[in-house]
């Protein structure tokens, strides 16, 4: 049987890989931001531009769906 001591020891050593998961996450997340702004401005990137020649509005900001617009479709 372990005792309290060990088992807070590997509730800390737990807590820090998940602190450190955690942070790692935010970085991707930051950086994928930082690639789609970049990326909504170059007009050589398919579907990423606002320009008027865009096949529709942009689905994560409309709520998803086939046309960029309404509800998604379910499945049942």
């Amino acid at each position: 049987m372990e005792s309290h001591e060990e088992n807070a020891a590997e509730a800390e050593f737990e807590l820090a890989e998940m602190e450190e998961r955690s942070d790692s996450l935010a970085e991707d997340i930051e950086a994928a931001k930082d690639d789609w702004a970049q990326k909504k401005q170059d007009s050589g990137v398919p579907g990423a531009g606002v320009g008027e020649h865009d096949e529709g509005p942009d689905p994560e900001v409309t709520g998803g769906g086939p046309a960029g617009g309404g509800s998604p479709e379910l499945e049942d």
